[in-house]
């Protein structure tokens, strides 16, 4: 496999619509490990593209959430 700071941020979306973001090396990799790290053997790739789901600001965001949330 690449070295880690070769990986690039992909956008998997199944036939059913739903977007996923994950981290690879490349197409091949995100095709061949995807269904490993989701649940749902039912689900299919329907495309992938180079992107981000969110922003690095609203991932961050979303931690300070998950962070208030768990002191709650």
């Amino acid at each position: 496999m690449k070295d880690k700071k070769e990986t690039t941020d992909f956008i998997v979306t199944t036939t059913n619509g739903t977007r996923w973001g994950t981290t690879a090396a490349s197409f091949a990799q995100v095709r061949r490990e995807f269904f490993g790290k989701h649940f749902g053997s039912g689900m299919e790739i329907d495309t992938i593209e180079r992107g981000r789901l969110f922003t690095h600001e609203e991932e961050a965001e979303m931690d300070r959430e998950k962070d208030i949330e768990r002191c709650r």
